[in-house]
């Protein structure tokens, strides 16, 4: 396995940068609730220049802005993590305008999920770990969703170590180890063939998850993935939350049967019910780290404290 950067876990009194790396945050943000929860943290906040930006295409500024935002917390020594507003769509965009080296040259925890899906697979390149988490687009959406910002703040803590999942009638038992990686299905493959493309060629525990996207655009991609090997490759599959999938009545059962019919093909633990994605509780993942994973008929244990 090769070496990954960790940086480093925060402490009462750092600074964490907040922007926006794809879409633009709606009006009522401007209200800043988000930002008295983190503060909450005992950190302090910095928004980024161009956060309540918008211009056509739902976009928080131009590409070169966001890009600029993400740059100068980087480049700001007090700053030790950079949470991003929102996902929605623009993340590739963003990409395409940054110094990447700067990553690896001041290494700070990068969050975020969804959209930021193509920022987690560009850390896997970079050798970076990373955190899928929720972020403030999501903090009061559900009665569920003040347990999402504890999962982010331990996370950004060092905090979490290990998660004990529910059993479900679709996992398949077994043991494993690799570097948890995947996030949003359709963002990880909308990276196929891009410079920034994780061909799991090392030891890996694919997580996956997905929403508003139709049975037959989550068949596709689920076949892009099994013919072109990703799937045969992982050591392990972790499967979060399919939220909104349309057309489950036309094909008459719903996306995780659909999921299914992939994972029971693969010789590997795979594990359904993890609560991550677009509903709440959203638990935080490291991306990047080494982990243990087993699935048995008690549920499913993933341990990074190993």
């Amino acid at each position: 396995m090769n070496q990954y950067i960790r940086p480093a876990f925060l402490k009462k009194g750092d600074t964490v940068a907040v922007v926006s790396m794809a879409s633009n945050p709606p009006e009522s943000a401007r209200e800043e609730s988000w930002l008295r929860d983190i503060e909450a943290w005992g950190v302090k906040v910095r928004k980024g220049k161009h956060i309540y930006d918008s211009i056509p295409g739902d976009f928080a500024g131009t590409d070169e802005d966001r890009a600029s935002d993400i740059e100068a917390a980087l480049l700001d020594p007090e700053v030790k993590a950079i949470i991003s507003w929102r996902g929605g769509y623009g993340s590739m965009r963003t990409v395409t305008h940054l110094d990447t080296s700067l990553f690896v040259k001041h290494p700070k925890w990068i969050v975020g999920f969804s959209d930021i899906t193509v920022f987690h697979t560009l850390f896997g390149k970079l050798g970076l770990e990373s955190i899928l988490g929720d972020m403030p687009c999501s903090f009061y959406e559900g009665p569920d969703s003040p347990a999402s910002i504890e999962y982010l703040r331990a996370a950004l803590f060092g905090e979490l170590k290990s998660y004990s999942i529910a059993p479900h009638p679709y996992n398949r038992f077994g043991k494993a180890r690799g570097r948890v990686v995947g996030g949003n299905l359709s963002l990880w493959n909308s990276t196929i063939g891009t410079p920034w493309e994780n061909r799991l060629e090392e030891d890996c525990i694919l997580f996956l998850e997905d929403v508003e996207e139709r049975m037959l655009s989550v068949d596709r991609m689920l076949l892009t993935l099994k013919c072109g090997g990703w799937l045969d490759r992982a050591r392990a599959v972790i499967i979060g939350q399919f939220t909104d999938t349309a057309g489950e009545d036309k094909w008459n059962r719903d996306v995780y049967s659909l999921v299914r019919e992939y994972t029971d093909t693969l010789d590997v633990p795979v594990l359904f019910g993890f609560p991550c994605g677009h509903e709440h509780p959203n638990m935080s993942l490291y991306l990047g780290r080494e982990a243990e994973i087993e699935v048995s008929a008690e549920g499913g244990i993933l341990n990074y404290d190993i």
